[in-house]
């Protein structure tokens, strides 16, 4: 029974990392400084709502 869960599981651990191989890889400087201008956007909107 231990035998048939432990090659389950390494099936499971194969399919998920050849899944993983295949999504595109992700620039992740990229997406934390679109995600600081936005942020920064958003803070000076609300600092001119704030004003008016």
């Amino acid at each position: 029974m231990d035998v048939i869960i432990i090659l389950l599981l390494l099936i499971v651990i194969a399919l998920l990392v050849r899944i993983n191989e295949k999504l595109p890889g992700r620039d992740l400087a990229k997406e934390a400084m679109e995600r600081y201008y936005k942020e920064r956007e958003n803070s000076e909107e609300r600092k001119t709502r704030q004003e008016v």
